[in-house]
């Protein structure tokens, strides 16, 4: 009994985990914004919208588009799984130097 147990708490953790993963890649996909914009664009071209209802999904859009860029650098630029253990440094003046 336990381990049917541990089985099927497993595969719920795996299925949810994936779950979590797909919905941390849409709310970090700017393509879908990006086609609203576009679709916004044509509806205003065709007479459809007006320029101030068109300006304020564009505001929007862009809005949403910073958040996510920034987002994504906010998690390149804080990840616990990186550490720094030496860094290399070349100038020009080395490179001079050691040419003659």
């Amino acid at each position: 009994m336990f381990i049917l147990d541990s089985l099927l708490i497993g595969s719920l953790r795996f299925v949810l985990d994936q779950i979590v993963t797909a919905a941390e890649a849409e709310a970090h996909d700017d393509s879908g914004l990006r086609e609203r914009l576009l679709e916004a664009q044509m509806q205003l071209e065709l007479g459809e919208m007006s320029q101030a209802e068109f300006e304020e999904i564009e505001r929007d859009v862009f809005a949403r588009i910073r958040e996510i860029k920034a987002d994504r650098w906010t998690a390149l630029t804080i990840s616990s799984d990186v550490r720094i253990t030496g860094i290399e440094l070349e100038t020009y003046k080395e490179e001079e130097e050691d040419r003659s």
